[in-house]
Formats: structure tokens, sequence, C-alpha cells
């Protein structure tokens, strides 16, 4: 017998429904995330680490098939956990099908996913206390290490880890990880939205010559222990991350 799920996230069919609209082809709206509570994580415990974390990525890539088959309903049954794969860089893909972006991200008991026709990049954190946050913040843009600092106290860990999701989110979408210096963009400013590089009179600059501006939608989930970024070079986001169920099949 199942337990009653007592973890205060909106269930999969209220969120589902209230935030979908069937419909055939390609979607409306250019960016969708999705979002799942993973519920066999506490089945991890004492396993290690590792297995934890192989726990969350099934998950997500769960969750990822499910939107698949939500946002290309004429390709159901098409999609498979197989197909996403990483390029060189380490940012995955869905092989055989080149004109569809994918991102994943797992913290904590969510996995996201985001969709979009351009590349896209989702990064979700459970907020917690993180010992090396200081140390963190001081390889940020000037720009974000000021707005940090003029967060209250009590906004502190909140306001690091709304930041992060959106570095993160950014860093996922153009493919370069960590190989991109943090203070190399800055993701605050005048234009709050527009993840892009800035001079130092906060104007915007694009990333190389050429490049395309990204922007960034960050969302607030209910709880507050956790913050939720996508980014990516198009405009149009889902007002919404639309909750589905991914739990494992027995």
């Amino acid at each position: 017998m199942r337990r009653k799920r007592t973890s205060g996230f909106p269930t999969a069919t209220k969120r589902f429904r209230s935030s979908w609209t069937a419909r055939k082809g390609a979607p409306d709206i250019m960016v969708r995330v999705y979002l799942t509570e993973i519920t066999e994580i506490s089945e991890a415990e004492g396993k290690g680490a590792a297995y934890a974390r192989e726990r969350q990525s099934a998950a997500a890539r769960r969750l990822l098939m499910l939107a698949l088959e939500k946002e290309y309903p004429e390709s159901a049954g098409a999609f498979r956990t197989e197909q996403v794969v990483k390029d060189e860089r380490g940012k995955p893909y869905l092989a055989g099908y080149p004109d569809i972006h994918i991102s994943l991200s797992h913290s904590g008991r969510l996995a996201a996913c985001a969709v979009g026709k351009k590349p896209v990049g989702v990064d979700v954190e459970l907020r917690k206390m993180r010992q090396n946050r200081e140390r963190v913040a001081r390889k940020l843009h000037a720009a974000e290490q000021e707005w940090l600092a003029a967060r209250a106290e009590e906004e502190q860990e909140k306001a690091f880890y709304d930041l992060w999701v959106r570095k993160e989110s950014f860093l996922k979408a153009t493919g370069e990880g960590l190989r991109l210096a943090l203070d190399s963009f800055c993701t605050v400013g005048d234009e709050l939205w527009t993840c892009g590089l800035y001079s130092g009179t906060a104007e915007r600059v694009r990333q190389n010559s050429g490049d395309s501006a990204y922007f960034i939608r960050q969302y607030e989930l209910a709880g507050g222990r956790y913050s939720l970024a996508v980014c990516s070079e198009e405009t149009d986001f889902v007002e919404e991350p639309v909750w589905l169920s991914a739990e494992r099949e027995f």
C-alpha cells in the first residue's frame, strides 16, 4: 500500500490540468519546464551519495520522456532514455532529434527538465547551508557580489541560491559549464531577466561577437526550499512549471 503523499508539493494531476493544454505539433511556447518529486529518494538512505545521485538522475530522465510525449504527442512512444547522451562538452542532447533541445537538473527530492527549440539550460537547487558559499560568492561578477551584499542577512541563503541557479542555467544553456569564469557574465542589473555579459555600466553585451543574447526566467516554488531558473536564447517561457509524476515502474 502506498503511503499518502505529505511532501507539500503540488500533485501532478492538479498542476498538469491547470498548466497543460493538449495540442498537436510543436509547442506554441518556446521553452517549457517540468518538475517531479523523487519519491524513491528515501530508499537511497544508507546506500551512499552515488546511489542517491543515480536515483535522482534516473528520475530526471524519466521526467524528460514524459515531457517529450506531452510536447510532441504525435511522436509518443518514439523517445527512449538511451537517446539522452552528452556531447564532447558534457551537454545532454537527444540523439536523432537535432531540433529538440533539452536540459536536466536534480537536487534533493526534485528533478527538473526543460524542452525548447533552441539551446536551453535549467537548474534546480535545494537551499541548504553551504560551507563554501562565501568563497563561491567572491568568484561572481562584481555586480552580483554587490547585489548579494545588499540583501538582508535573513535573505542571504535564498538570494545566493536564486543567483546560483541563474548562473548555472546560463552555463548549461551555452554548454560551457564551469569552463566559463563566473565573473565573466552577470545575471543581475538593469535588465534583470537578461542573461549575458555586462560591462561596468551594466550595459548588456553578448558573450562573443555574433553570439545571441540569452534570457532567464526564474520561478518561485511552493514550500520555499528550492530555487529554480531556466535560460535560453528564446524569450517565450512557460508561465509556470508543469508537475508530472515520474515514479519508477516496478
